[in-house]
């Protein structure tokens, strides 16, 4: 969870530009994830990231 938060973080303090890339360049095989406004694009970010993590315990 910790790892999340930091991920927020990051995520927050990026400008819309620099998030965008971060997307494209971390995600490319997620194109929903690049669509909708910063918040929104953080919290898909996030979910996502939860989702993987909730796998990877299974």
């Amino acid at each position: 969870m910790e790892d999340l938060n930091l991920l927020k973080r990051k995520l927050d303090n990026m400008n819309i530009i620099e998030l965008s890339e971060y997307v494209k360049e971390n995600y490319p095989e997620n194109e929903e994830l690049w669509i909708g406004s910063k918040k929104i694009i953080i919290r898909k970010i996030l979910n996502f990231e939860r989702n993987r993590m909730n796998e990877e315990d299974l």
